[in-house]
């Protein structure tokens, strides 16, 4: 085996390595990102399930003060400012979560073409691996037909 390939294949694999760990913490971002979506996504779920049943408990109040009324109706925007800062964060966290698609995206292409080059770099070793073995079994032959030739 040359010794500039055998060296070039230990990088490479250490490249390898280290790019697999960036695919892991990418991957690992991305369940990140969308376990916060689902979260979000989940309270806006709940703030406009509690926003129509307020609103039907309203509806059909029997015998409603002015204040009860008004209690409710002060709840529900209450819970209507909540549902906006939660689709704001949403927004964000949906914005968030395409980044880390992206970036687990390019590592994972990136880790894929080291590959591709760590697979060239080891069929090239064995091919000149090959031609060496060849060289030296050849040598040996035509040393051993010189030898008989002498012989003569």
């Amino acid at each position: 085996m040359s010794g500039g390939l055998k060296v070039s294949l230990k990088r490479l694999e250490r490249l390898s390595q280290i790019r697999q760990t960036y695919v892991s913490v990418a991957e690992a971002g991305v369940k990140q990102a969308e376990g916060e979506v689902r979260r979000l996504e989940t309270a806006d779920a709940e703030a406009a399930g509690s926003i129509q049943s307020t609103q039907a408990g309203i509806a059909y109040l029997q015998t409603a003060a002015g204040r009860d009324i008004q209690n409710g109706e002060n709840y529900i925007q209450a819970l209507q400012q909540q549902r906006k800062i939660i689709r704001q964060s949403l927004e964000t966290a949906t914005g968030n979560l395409e980044l880390r698609r992206g970036e687990w995206t390019e590592a994972m292409r990136e880790q894929k073409i080291i590959e591709k080059v760590q697979e060239h770099r080891l069929h090239q070793w064995e091919r000149e691996d090959d031609a060496a073995n060849q060289k030296s079994q050849d040598d040996v032959s035509i040393g051993r037909y010189v030898r008989t030739r002498i012989k003569d």
